[in-house]
Protein backbone atom coordinates (compact mmCIF):
# COMPACT_ATOMS: atom_id res chain seq x y z
CA UNK A 1 0.00 0.00 0.00
CA UNK A 2 2.68 2.02 -0.20
CA UNK A 3 2.47 5.33 -2.08
CA UNK A 4 3.77 8.75 -2.64
CA UNK A 5 1.77 11.50 0.55
CA UNK A 6 1.93 14.28 -2.71
CA UNK A 7 -0.22 12.32 -4.93
CA UNK A 8 -3.24 13.52 -5.91
CA UNK A 9 -5.73 10.73 -5.39
CA UNK A 10 -9.48 10.06 -6.78
CA UNK A 11 -11.86 8.34 -3.85
CA UNK A 12 -14.33 5.57 -5.27
CA UNK A 13 -16.03 4.26 -2.48
CA UNK A 14 -16.02 3.48 1.45
CA UNK A 15 -16.82 0.30 3.21
CA UNK A 16 -16.86 -1.44 6.00
CA UNK A 17 -13.07 -2.67 7.17
CA UNK A 18 -14.64 -6.21 7.39
CA UNK A 19 -15.66 -6.43 4.61
CA UNK A 20 -13.63 -9.03 2.03
CA UNK A 21 -13.71 -8.20 -1.92
CA UNK A 22 -10.81 -8.43 -4.10
CA UNK A 23 -9.31 -5.23 -5.31
CA UNK A 24 -6.81 -6.50 -8.12
CA UNK A 25 -8.68 -3.93 -10.04
CA UNK A 26 -7.52 -0.63 -12.29
CA UNK A 27 -9.09 2.79 -12.23
CA UNK A 28 -9.45 5.82 -13.83
CA UNK A 29 -6.07 6.30 -16.11
CA UNK A 30 -5.18 2.61 -15.58
CA UNK A 31 -4.21 2.95 -12.07
CA UNK A 32 -4.06 0.23 -9.63
CA UNK A 33 -6.80 0.79 -6.93
CA UNK A 34 -5.64 1.03 -3.61
CA UNK A 35 -7.29 1.45 -0.49
CA UNK A 36 -6.74 2.75 3.34
CA UNK A 37 -8.45 1.87 6.52
CA UNK A 38 -9.33 4.37 9.32
CA UNK A 39 -11.37 3.21 11.95
CA UNK A 40 -13.91 1.06 10.91
CA UNK A 41 -13.40 2.23 7.30
CA UNK A 42 -11.65 1.03 4.20
CA UNK A 43 -11.88 3.51 1.37
CA UNK A 44 -10.85 2.50 -1.52
CA UNK A 45 -8.61 5.09 -3.92
CA UNK A 46 -6.08 5.44 -6.79
CA UNK A 47 -3.50 8.41 -8.21
CA UNK A 48 -5.18 11.02 -10.30
CA UNK A 49 -3.33 13.27 -12.24
CA UNK A 50 -5.69 14.38 -15.12
CA UNK A 51 -7.27 18.05 -14.64
CA UNK A 52 -11.09 18.09 -13.50
CA UNK A 53 -12.85 18.92 -16.69
CA UNK A 54 -16.49 19.86 -16.20
CA UNK A 55 -17.48 17.09 -19.09
CA UNK A 56 -15.36 14.03 -17.89
CA UNK A 57 -14.21 11.95 -21.19
CA UNK A 58 -16.84 8.65 -21.55
CA UNK A 59 -13.65 6.75 -20.50
CA UNK A 60 -13.31 7.99 -17.43
CA UNK A 61 -16.47 7.83 -16.06
CA UNK A 62 -16.80 4.37 -17.56
CA UNK A 63 -13.45 3.24 -15.34
CA UNK A 64 -14.86 4.83 -11.96
CA UNK A 65 -18.39 2.93 -12.34
CA UNK A 66 -16.65 0.25 -13.08
CA UNK A 67 -14.83 0.17 -9.96
CA UNK A 68 -18.06 1.11 -8.19
CA UNK A 69 -19.56 -1.78 -9.52
CA UNK A 70 -16.69 -4.59 -9.14
CA UNK A 71 -16.33 -3.60 -5.50
CA UNK A 72 -20.34 -3.48 -4.66
CA UNK A 73 -20.97 -6.72 -6.02
CA UNK A 74 -19.20 -8.15 -2.71
CA UNK A 75 -19.90 -5.92 -0.41
CA UNK A 76 -22.14 -2.51 0.96
CA UNK A 77 -20.37 0.46 -0.38
CA UNK A 78 -20.52 4.39 0.36
CA UNK A 79 -19.76 5.86 -3.31
CA UNK A 80 -18.05 9.33 -3.84
CA UNK A 81 -19.54 11.29 -6.82
CA UNK A 82 -17.31 11.69 -9.70
CA UNK A 83 -14.47 13.16 -9.59
CA UNK A 84 -14.29 13.46 -5.40
CA UNK A 85 -10.49 14.17 -5.05
CA UNK A 86 -8.22 15.02 -2.46
CA UNK A 87 -4.42 16.45 -2.53
CA UNK A 88 -2.79 13.06 -1.05
CA UNK A 89 -3.23 10.60 0.42
CA UNK A 90 -2.84 12.29 4.02
CA UNK A 91 -5.17 14.44 3.23
CA UNK A 92 -7.88 11.83 2.23
CA UNK A 93 -7.32 9.97 5.93
CA UNK A 94 -8.16 13.63 7.79
CA UNK A 95 -11.34 13.69 6.40
CA UNK A 96 -12.35 10.19 6.77
CA UNK A 97 -10.95 10.89 10.49
CA UNK A 98 -13.16 14.13 10.43
CA UNK A 99 -16.78 12.14 8.90
CA UNK A 100 -15.79 8.83 10.54
CA UNK A 101 -18.61 8.20 12.99
CA UNK A 102 -21.34 9.46 10.57
CA UNK A 103 -20.35 6.76 8.05
CA UNK A 104 -19.73 3.62 10.46
CA UNK A 105 -23.57 4.46 11.38
CA UNK A 106 -24.72 4.96 7.63
CA UNK A 107 -22.77 1.58 6.94
CA UNK A 108 -24.40 -0.30 9.86
CA UNK A 109 -27.95 1.11 8.60
CA UNK A 110 -27.68 0.54 4.47
CA UNK A 111 -25.53 -2.78 5.35
CA UNK A 112 -26.94 -5.53 2.69
CA UNK A 113 -28.90 -2.68 1.02
CA UNK A 114 -29.43 -1.83 -2.58
CA UNK A 115 -30.75 0.80 -4.80
CA UNK A 116 -33.56 0.32 -7.64
CA UNK A 117 -34.26 3.07 -9.94
CA UNK A 118 -37.14 3.61 -11.86
CA UNK A 119 -37.32 7.01 -14.32
CA UNK A 120 -40.47 8.03 -15.79
CA UNK A 121 -40.32 9.83 -19.17
CA UNK A 122 -42.85 11.84 -20.57
CA UNK A 123 -43.08 11.63 -24.30
CA UNK A 124 -43.37 14.62 -26.71
CA UNK A 125 -46.80 16.40 -27.19
CA UNK A 126 -48.07 15.27 -31.08
CA UNK A 127 -47.30 17.92 -33.24
CA UNK A 128 -51.00 17.54 -34.20
CA UNK A 129 -51.82 18.41 -30.55
CA UNK A 130 -52.57 22.27 -30.38
CA UNK A 131 -50.33 24.02 -27.89
CA UNK A 132 -51.97 25.89 -25.20
CA UNK A 133 -53.17 29.31 -25.89
CA UNK A 134 -52.83 31.18 -23.03
CA UNK A 135 -50.05 31.11 -19.60
CA UNK A 136 -53.18 29.42 -17.73
CA UNK A 137 -53.66 26.64 -20.34
CA UNK A 138 -49.77 26.13 -20.19
CA UNK A 139 -49.89 25.65 -16.51
CA UNK A 140 -52.94 23.87 -16.19
CA UNK A 141 -51.29 21.35 -18.90
CA UNK A 142 -48.26 20.77 -16.89
CA UNK A 143 -49.75 20.67 -13.58
CA UNK A 144 -51.92 17.72 -15.15
CA UNK A 145 -48.80 16.14 -17.03
CA UNK A 146 -47.18 16.13 -13.49
CA UNK A 147 -50.45 14.29 -11.55
CA UNK A 148 -50.55 11.97 -14.23
CA UNK A 149 -46.69 11.29 -13.48
CA UNK A 150 -46.97 11.26 -9.51
CA UNK A 151 -50.07 8.59 -10.43
CA UNK A 152 -47.89 6.34 -12.30
CA UNK A 153 -44.97 6.52 -9.59
CA UNK A 154 -47.13 5.80 -7.19
CA UNK A 155 -48.26 2.35 -8.83
CA UNK A 156 -44.79 1.50 -8.72
CA UNK A 157 -44.88 2.56 -4.74
CA UNK A 158 -47.78 0.05 -3.97
CA UNK A 159 -46.92 -2.71 -6.39
CA UNK A 160 -43.62 -3.01 -4.54
CA UNK A 161 -45.64 -2.42 -0.93
CA UNK A 162 -43.54 -3.24 2.14
CA UNK A 163 -40.41 -4.56 0.00
CA UNK A 164 -39.15 -0.99 -0.25
CA UNK A 165 -37.80 0.20 2.86
CA UNK A 166 -37.82 3.32 1.78
CA UNK A 167 -38.80 6.08 -1.59
CA UNK A 168 -36.91 9.03 -2.77
CA UNK A 169 -38.12 11.07 -5.45
CA UNK A 170 -36.82 13.60 -7.60
CA UNK A 171 -38.81 15.64 -10.34
CA UNK A 172 -36.70 15.55 -13.89
CA UNK A 173 -36.75 18.16 -16.85
CA UNK A 174 -38.24 14.89 -19.13
CA UNK A 175 -40.14 13.44 -15.86
CA UNK A 176 -39.44 11.87 -12.62
CA UNK A 177 -37.34 9.78 -10.86
CA UNK A 178 -37.84 7.48 -7.58
CA UNK A 179 -35.04 5.47 -6.00
CA UNK A 180 -36.18 2.57 -4.32
CA UNK A 181 -34.30 1.07 -0.87
CA UNK A 182 -34.43 -2.71 -0.53
CA UNK A 183 -32.61 -5.14 0.84
CA UNK A 184 -30.66 -7.64 -2.02
CA UNK A 185 -32.43 -11.19 -0.84
CA UNK A 186 -35.79 -8.73 -1.57
CA UNK A 187 -34.91 -8.01 -5.18
CA UNK A 188 -35.87 -11.12 -6.49
CA UNK A 189 -39.78 -10.49 -5.89
CA UNK A 190 -39.40 -6.30 -6.19
CA UNK A 191 -38.81 -6.88 -9.91
CA UNK A 192 -41.59 -9.04 -10.58
CA UNK A 193 -43.93 -7.27 -8.75
CA UNK A 194 -42.84 -3.43 -10.28
CA UNK A 195 -42.48 -5.59 -13.24
CA UNK A 196 -46.85 -5.90 -13.56
CA UNK A 197 -47.31 -2.02 -13.58
CA UNK A 198 -48.75 -0.87 -16.86
CA UNK A 199 -47.86 2.83 -17.68
CA UNK A 200 -50.33 4.98 -19.86
CA UNK A 201 -49.82 5.77 -23.28
CA UNK A 202 -47.29 9.17 -23.35
CA UNK A 203 -45.40 7.82 -20.55
CA UNK A 204 -42.50 5.89 -20.45
CA UNK A 205 -41.06 3.56 -17.42
CA UNK A 206 -37.26 2.19 -16.61
CA UNK A 207 -36.20 0.30 -13.76
CA UNK A 208 -32.59 -0.18 -13.28
CA UNK A 209 -30.17 -1.44 -10.70
CA UNK A 210 -29.28 -2.90 -8.17
CA UNK A 211 -27.16 0.09 -7.78
CA UNK A 212 -25.39 1.13 -4.00
CA UNK A 213 -27.98 3.28 -2.18
CA UNK A 214 -26.53 6.63 -2.59
CA UNK A 215 -29.64 8.49 -2.49
CA UNK A 216 -29.77 6.87 1.07
CA UNK A 217 -26.65 8.25 2.31
CA UNK A 218 -27.55 11.22 4.73
CA UNK A 219 -23.25 11.63 5.01
CA UNK A 220 -21.73 14.95 3.23
CA UNK A 221 -19.11 14.17 0.97
CA UNK A 222 -17.93 17.49 0.55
Amino acid sequence: MALSDQSTVLAYCIADQQSQFDLLLRGVEGQPVRWIDVDALRCCFSNFASPIADQPAPEILTAFNRVLHAIFSQATIIPFRFPTVAENEGALRRFLESRSSDYRAALRRLHNKVQMDVRLILEPVPASEPAPRSGKSYLEHRRARHQEIQSVLDKFRGAANALAESWVQRDTPSGARGFALLDRSALPVFLEKIGRVLTPAGISARVTGPWPPSEFVEVAHD
